[in-house]
């Protein structure tokens, strides 16, 4: 197999298709698209993934996908989920299987490695993305490759360009190969049945709530956190907790 001169990490969301879409028009050559599996997509994104990965093909890319733990084995090692302080899950998910994947596929490290990332995403000025580089000659990620982030300065309208003559609509949300933790109230309303079953289950299995109640108005477990996503802001009131029961009947009354 011939090793790929560029590499896409992609999962499919706006960035990432208005990128691939960048490397069509700029006509190179020998591009790969990687996508990892994260096992915790939601139930829609598979099918997302898979129309992607042909138009990318039919564009003359190669397409990849990456292998992982997958969320939930990863969350019953850890017995927990991640936070938004440790957030864990992205290294095990998505970098450390590229890192495997670039070092099988380009074991000399000439390919050069293309992001997605905007700077205008960046929530605050403490956000890694409000000065992301646009070039890197090493990026410590990409296992000391070179990575170029042609969308840095672009706001959506520039971005949206790219997908309008790729003929792909925009999504009014971000990517969904992980249902994340860092999931806002348009994300969480998104959750089909299907997501918060899973969800639910994996609650169970590792005692814990994927959500803290504390960012969500006390909401504890993912059914409470749908429907605080679904309540007006503000109005959310979580169920009253049963009165404690004594059954020796020995408790002072």
């Amino acid at each position: 197999m011939t090793a790929p001169r560029f590499v896409i990490f992609s999962s499919y969301g706006n960035d990432s298709c208005a990128l691939i879409q960048w490397a069509h028009e700029w006509r190179l050559e020998g591009v790969a698209v990687v996508y990892s599996e994260t096992g915790w997509a939601t139930a829609d994104w598979a099918e997302r993934v898979l129309w992607m990965e042909i138009w990318a093909e039919s564009l003359g890319f190669a397409t990849y996908r990456t292998a992982s733990i997958g969320f939930p084995d990863l969350a019953r090692e850890k017995k927990g989920f991640p936070t938004q302080q440790f957030q864990w899950c992205s290294f095990r998910l998505k970098i450390e299987p590229g890192m495997r994947w670039l070092k099988e596929h380009d074991p000399e490290r000439r390919a050069v490695c293309l992001v997605g990332v905007r700077r205008a995403e960046a929530k605050n000025a403490t956000d890694d993305r409000a000065s992301f580089p646009g070039f890197l000659a090493k990026s410590g990620n990409h296992g000391d490759r070179c990575m170029i982030a042609p969308f840095a300065t672009f706001d959506e309208d520039a971005r949206n360009a790219f997908l309008r003559r790729a003929g792909i609509e925009v999504l009014p949300h971000r990517s969904r190969e992980c249902r994340c933790i860092n999931s806002n109230r348009a994300d969480l309303k998104l959750f089909g049945e299907q997501d918060i079953v899973a969800i639910e289950q994996l609650e169970a299995e590792v005692g814990k709530t994927m959500y803290r109640p504390h960012r969500h108005m006390g909401a504890s477990g993912i059914r409470e956190v749908i429907r605080w996503a679904n309540s007006l802001r503000g109005k959310y009131e979580p169920p009253d907790e049963p009165a404690p029961v004594c059954d020796s009947m020995w408790c002072e009354q």
